[in-house]
């Protein structure tokens, strides 16, 4: 009876977190959540924190967002919320949220691609920690041909 008690609190805290029940697993999951932004320059002045438009005609609420492995394969997809006005060092910029649940934290590292640009990599250590993956969009950038 007393290991059952002792055994009790083990059993409680992993059904907690989600561990429980998941068939075929021989260890915890490690999925994290992914977060991060688009940054466009060059953004017109205002109010920070306000909607704003891109000065680009691809990065807007709504455009595809793909995380792929480090061999370029697609693992997630989600998209872009609308964009919100930032005060940079020296201009304005126009952010982009996303975010993704439960990417593997077993990657060493993810690309993101947004709309048709060339993918930017991040290392997943880091954004299991909890920092955004920034990706930087330059007013004058193009998108990749199709």
């Amino acid at each position: 009876m007393r290991r059952l008690l002792l055994a009790l609190p083990l059993v409680l805290s992993l059904g907690g977190c989600g561990w429980v029940g998941r068939a075929d697993e021989t260890s915890k999951p490690d999925g994290f959540l992914l977060h991060g932004y688009v940054s466009v320059a060059g953004a017109a002045a205002g109010v920070p924190g306000t909607p704003c438009l891109a000065p680009v005609q691809d990065i807007v609420s709504g455009a595809t967002v793909k995380v792929a492995d480090q061999d370029g394969k697609v693992v997630a997809v989600t998209s872009l919320s609308a964009g919100v006005l930032a005060a940079g060092p020296d201009s304005y910029r126009c952010n982009f949220a996303f975010e993704l649940l439960n990417l593997s934290g077993s990657r060493p590292a993810y690309q993101i691609l947004v709309a048709d640009r060339p993918p930017v990599s991040f290392e997943t250590r880091a954004m299991r920690e909890g920092r955004p993956a920034v990706v930087d969009v330059s007013p004058t950038a193009s998108p990749s041909p199709s």
